[in-house]
């Protein structure tokens, strides 16, 4: 998922029309009574008015991570729902690096119109005040939430490095302790919430586990099914096919209940981890200047998406977890999960990243 900044943007959609004049033509305007009719019919219907020269920008959905992951896939299921809320065909724009803060940086000066959102996990809203020292964006004053659209539960996966005999978090502690070249395990990014999970756990166990941060929960998984890594903390869908495959296996999930993608995995409270039950999430936020009938005619969209087979199919593959929030309620936890996450980030011992 985490990319380095240095990467390039990607956009999918149409290519600007050309817009050269090689014959050094003059421009023709519309005359002005015609204009005027224009006008006045436009005003008519409460529609105002426009340059007849002009073409608005295609709407987008702006991301901070890239093709192919957790979010991209949920975007894009989402993404021909809400052609009719945002004004037109959806690009999905995945502008990639810094763990989405450069998508987010990007976002808060984007037009309020309700023709550009983001799509990001709750993370870059809740946990980036308190792990970096510096943002280039506020999360409550640049930006208004829109809906939290997805459960996203962490897992703790192992790969082949681990023997299949051990099954569960008991057994997986004892296996650690028989040797301290096992005392690690891998995450998609320093400061993630996959991060603190591992740490958390680490702590209840009373084991010294040494986090190594990927970019990505790609490499991670990869360095499990090789026998590289004996255990990675990530987001369900993140291992979810691989472990469908039979190539890494997960040994609890922190969900309030067992996910979807995996009933069979017991959760971390199941297994006498109670205050484990973490679940990430993500969101659809537009610039803070958006007026409320834009937010509420987006979340209708979304709420109403989130209903449809396409999207429900496009969920379940990944084992991402329908889960719709209004805009009212959604503002309501990031605020109480952000004083959470304070404390639990001072418990830790997390020293603040600088800002890239």
């Amino acid at each position: 998922m985490l990319s380095s900044k240095g990467e390039a943007c990607t956009i999918y959609g149409l290519k600007r029309p050309n817009m050269s004049n090689p014959r050094n033509e003059p421009f023709r305007s519309v005359e002005p009574a015609r204009r005027q009719v224009l006008r006045a019919l436009l005003a008519a219907f409460g529609l105002g008015t426009f340059d007849v020269h002009s073409q608005a920008p295609q709407p987008r959905l702006v991301l901070g991570f890239g093709a192919g992951g957790t979010s991209d896939v949920a975007a894009r299921a989402l993404s021909g729902s809400l052609r009719e809320a945002m004004g037109g065909e959806v690009l999905v724009e995945n502008r990639v690096g810094a763990g989405a803060r450069i998508a987010l940086e990007h976002m808060r000066t984007a037009v309020a119109d309700g023709s550009v959102a983001t799509l990001v996990p709750d993370a870059t809203m809740i946990l980036y005040p308190h792990v970096y020292r510096q943002l280039a964006y506020d999360p409550e004053r640049d930006f208004v939430p829109v809906a939290r659209i997805a459960n996203l539960a962490i897992a703790l996966y192992v790969g082949a490095m681990v023997p299949p005999s051990v099954t569960n978090l008991a057994e997986f502690i004892d296996w650690v302790r028989a040797d301290s070249r096992r005392s690690s395990f891998g995450t998609p990014a320093a400061g993630a919430t996959p991060h603190f999970v591992g740490e958390m756990f680490a702590r209840g166990a009373g084991l010294n586990l040494t986090a190594v941060h990927y970019r990505g929960s790609g490499p991670g998984i990869q360095d499990l099914i090789g026998g590289h890594l004996p255990a990675f903390f990530g987001a369900v869908p993140d291992g979810a096919v691989m472990a469908s495959a039979g190539r890494v296996r997960a040994l609890a999930t922190t969900g309030p209940r067992r996910s979807s993608a995996s009933p069979q995995v017991a959760t971390f409270a199941e297994q006498q981890f109670g205050s484990l039950v973490v679940e990430d999430g993500l969101g659809v936020y537009l610039p803070a200047a958006a007026s409320r009938p834009v937010v509420e005619r987006l979340a209708a969209a979304l709420r109403l998406a989130l209903e449809s087979s396409e999207v429900r199919r496009s969920y379940e593959a990944i084992g991402l977890d329908r889960s719709y929030e209004s805009p009212e309620v959604f503002a309501q936890r990031l605020r109480r999960e952000r004083g959470r996450w304070a404390s639990i980030i001072r418990e830790t011992g997390f020293k603040a990243l600088d800002e890239r």
